[in-house]
């Protein structure tokens, strides 16, 4: 499969923050934008609740995620896991199915 680059405007804070986040994973920003990006061809669709004004530590939309994870998940689409043992993220998919990304 052929790559393309691909450039992105967001503000340094945000991406910072989001490298953290994708470290902490054992991904990088560009694996964690690929999961991302390959969960939207897949399932058509954004992969997590949309809300105004909504808090990220309000339980409402920790509820949400999770209500979303199950409706992709009966859908077909994987779910992005972390592999303790083998220290690196997969996606899962619902027949148990495991892909690990070859970064």
């Amino acid at each position: 499969m052929s790559e393309t680059r691909l450039s992105v405007r967001v503000d340094s804070a945000t991406k910072r923050d989001a490298e953290a986040v994708f470290s902490a994973l054992g991904m990088t920003l560009s694996t964690g934008i690929n999961v991302f990006l390959a969960r939207v061809v897949q399932s058509r669709s954004i992969p997590f609740a949309l809300e105004l004004d909504a808090d990220p530590k309000d339980a409402r939309m920790r509820g949400a995620v999770r209500v979303a994870t199950e409706s992709m998940t009966a859908n077909g689409a994987p779910v992005a896991r972390f592999d303790d043992m083998q220290n690196r993220p997969y996606l899962e998919y619902p027949d148990g199915r495991r892909v690990y990304d070859p970064d």
